[in-house]
């Protein structure tokens, strides 16, 4: 078989001139997602995350631990049951639908809303579905070099594509061929690692050894399909070692997803109304305003009522009425009426 050239441009480096404003690119196009719940990392009926991320999850109640994926997602019985039975199976998660996702390296929940400040950015590969600060891929890609990890940051920062560790082999920085064996990535459930079959450590193997020099599986390169069969993967998965397997459930702790706060995210109610007419000119205000003149006239109170309500709408009434001379409140309705 002929070798396997691995060299290529330097794929985490943003494109230059001027880069490339994910607010303005083309969404992701939509794949089948991932073969197994990003909750609790096991296969079956799940179903895909219609909104970018790429995860899937169980919506079904098959037994309770697949009902708890589904209490997890926020989801009720009738709630998952509809979706399930519609056509299109249009489902999107909490993090997709608020648009808060969170950093694959720090974990850390921030908004990934575009049209806003975001704090998190997706990787540009169009089946990857992490999301990084700007500075824990910048550190993660240039970890021997502050100075490329700040510039990196930056570019991230303004929105310049990118291309996360996950697609790099963390041993000999080689990419991926999936028709070649040796070649094929062995990824982290957990966090951006990333190996080539052939590069894997002694201590991520492929079976569990029972016995006081025992160890748990950390790695699989194949799966059972709904069918029974089973079906050998293109792409491993793995825990790496810095997450501990825990025994009764075979994989790590399942506290790794966050999803949004729905309650924070509602917007807030007013909690002052601005005041009406009839309320100012009950407290004087109406009054005082016939003071002020505008080219030797008498400027109504209709008119300062407008301006009151205008600037009231920003909190800053009274504090423009008191510290402001008749002159002045003039020359502020004259600019703002314009």
């Amino acid at each position: 078989m002929a070798p396997v050239d691995t060299s290529r441009s330097d794929p985490r480096r943003p494109e230059r001139g001027g880069g490339i404003d994910q607010k303005r690119s083309k969404p992701k196009p939509r794949y089948d997602g991932d073969d197994f719940c990003a909750i609790c990392d096991n296969g079956g009926d799940v179903t895909c995350c219609d909104g970018g991320c790429q995860r899937s999850f169980h919506l079904t109640d098959e037994n309770s631990e697949r009902s708890r994926c589904r209490l997890i997602l926020g989801l009720t019985k009738e709630r998952a049951e509809m979706i399930l039975a519609a056509d299109d199976k249009d489902f999107i998660c909490k993090n997709c639908k608020y648009k808060q996702h969170q950093c694959f390296a720090c974990g850390e929940l921030e908004s990934s809303d575009l049209s806003s400040e975001p704090k998190v950015f997706q990787c540009e590969v169009d089946d990857c579905g992490r999301f990084y600060h700007p500075e824990c891929v910048a550190k993660l890609l240039y970890p021997e070099s502050e100075l490329e990890a700040s510039l990196f940051a930056v570019q991230v920062a303004a929105r310049e594509k990118f291309t996360c560790p996950i697609h790099e082999c963390i041993v000999c920085k080689g990419v991926e061929n999936k028709n070649h064996r040796n070649m094929q990535f062995a990824v982290c459930r957990r966090c951006p690692t990333t190996y080539h079959r052939k590069c894997l450590p002694s201590n991520i193997p492929f079976e569990t050894k029972k016995g006081p020099n025992g160890y748990m599986q950390r790695a699989w390169d194949e799966w059972e399909g709904p069918d029974g069969h089973v079906i050998p993967r293109d792409r491993i998965l793995i825990y790496c070692t810095k997450h501990e397997i825990i025994k009764k459930l075979g994989t790590p702790k399942r506290n790794h997803i966050i999803f949004p706060d729905v309650k924070k995210l509602r917007v807030p109610k007013r909690l002052v109304d601005p005041p009406n007419e009839k309320a100012l000119a009950g407290k004087g205000y109406g009054e005082r305003s016939s003071h002020i003149s505008r080219n030797g006239g008498c400027c109504s109170s209709e008119n300062i009522v407008v301006v009151a309500l205008w600037v009231g709408n920003r909190g800053v009434l009274f504090l423009i009425f008191f510290f402001f001379g008749a002159q002045e409140l003039e020359g502020i309705v004259l600019q703002t009426s314009g």
